[in-house]
């Protein structure tokens, strides 16, 4: 008998995400409808005595927001959501932060120009750590070497708003599971729906059996994107319509320093993978209630950009002076600025016989690295409504509100 070691390697470097929601088409016959002018008092008032009650505190039950309505007669903005109490609610303090991102206060000052960065995060590798995983041989009395390397801590950046902040610790987590998700060390039980490093494995072992298998160590960073994403407007009314998640991928290659390059292209099975994620976001986002936090957390971005498209404050004569400027973010101690690198090691056997013996061909898939997050939105898909039915819509929401001082109402009206 013979024994022959082959072994693979699958290295995830970094995971890239945009993140879109999915089509929030599918909405009840009732919103409920939030003043923002009603609000900001409403805030004042509760954080001078020192506690606001759960109902401010989580956007007055909205668990998804659809859009805004401008109330000229009261110079009010008035957001438009859903409520759901089978998702995780959204918070008022991730939609100032939002607010206050596209705004430009968290935006740096180089010379005469504010640079924006849209919110995100990355969990970076250490270069020196991938250039010795990048060097070693791939040999069975050095995974333990590989695990040591692999799980070394990595330095946790968020971008474009508070590093201490709830929205950043939602993103931090969406991004650490994403990875953990990837290389199989985290199993999701979505029919359909297997890792990366389970689909490597499956065709390596394919191969083994058909004497065509060859090593072909790969780095993939992926990146959710905007696939079908548009909205509507008409005069003072704007809607958040439809935007598909869509997951992509980009082969790397990396040099003696530990630093990656691009390819330009997707590796094959790496392209099948995001393709088979993307067809099932929505499957995911159930059975992991993060990755809704996450679409929330975009959604706040997407309305506040159209806010700022249409010049909604200037509209509404409403300038939001206290969540702009003054209502205090609350230092989160839950998110650290370094996470433990994540590393899943898997091994296939394949039993060739042959006459007088067999052979044994064992193939390990060795899987670590970081990942990081960027959320942005793109104006070129707000369409103008000219169908009349959004600003009809828009007049029935605000006539079924009881009086200008009420923080939120429901009614019967569906935005779409």
């Amino acid at each position: 008998m013979k024994k022959i070691i082959v072994f693979l390697g699958v290295i995830i470097l970094s995971a890239m995400i945009v993140c879109y929601p999915c089509d929030s088409g599918d909405l009840t016959k009732t919103n409920r409808n939030l003043s923002l002018k009603v609000l900001e008092g409403k805030l004042q008032d509760c954080l001078s005595k020192g506690y606001c009650p759960d109902d401010i505190v989580k956007l007055c039950g909205i668990t998804k927001v659809l859009g805004y309505v401008i109330d000229a007669r009261n110079n009010d903005i008035v957001l438009v959501g859903k409520v759901d109490n089978t998702v995780p609610p959204l918070y008022l303090e991730d939609f100032v932060i939002a607010l206050r991102n596209v705004w430009l206060k968290y935006a740096d000052l180089q010379g005469n120009t504010y640079q924006y960065t849209p919110p995100g995060c990355s969990i970076d590798p250490d270069p020196e750590v991938w250039a010795k995983l990048h060097e070693a041989e791939f040999d069975e009395n050095r995974l333990d070497e590989w695990r040591k390397n692999c799980e070394q801590p990595q330095k946790v950046r968020v971008l474009g708003i508070p590093f201490y902040s709830r929205f950043a610790k939602v993103m931090v987590e969406a991004d650490y599971l994403m990875k953990r998700i990837n290389d199989g060390s985290f199993i999701l039980n979505v029919e359909g729906f297997e890792s990366l490093t389970d689909m490597e494995l499956k065709k390596t072992k394919k191969s083994l059996a058909s004497n065509t298998y060859e090593p072909h160590p790969t780095i993939n960073r992926f990146e959710f994107y905007p696939g079908v994403c548009n909205y509507k407007e008409d005069e003072g009314v704007a809607l958040i319509n439809r935007c598909q998640v869509t997951l992509i991928t980009e082969e790397e290659f990396m040099t003696k320093t530990g630093n990656t390059i691009g390819s330009g292209k997707p590796d094959p099975l790496a392209k099948e993978y995001v393709d088979k994620f993307t067809e099932k976001y929505e499957q995911i986002a159930r059975k992991e209630p993060i990755y809704c936090e996450l679409e929330g957390l975009y959604r706040f971005v997407a309305l506040t950009k159209l806010m700022k498209h249409n010049n909604a404050l200037s509209v509404a004569k409403l300038p939001l002076d206290y969540l702009l400027n003054q209502f205090p973010i609350k230092k989160n101690t839950g998110i650290s600025s370094t996470l433990v690198g994540i590393s899943n090691i898997q091994k296939v056997q394949h039993r060739t016989e042959y006459s007088g013996g067999y052979s044994t061909q064992s193939v390990w898939s060795i899987c670590c690295g970081g990942v990081s997050m960027d959320v942005g939105v793109s104006n070129s898909t707000i369409e103008k409504d000219r169908t009349g039915k959004l600003r009809e819509q828009k007049e029935k929401i605000l006539t079924a509100r009881p009086d200008k001082n009420v923080v939120y109402w429901d009614s019967l009206t569906q935005l779409n």
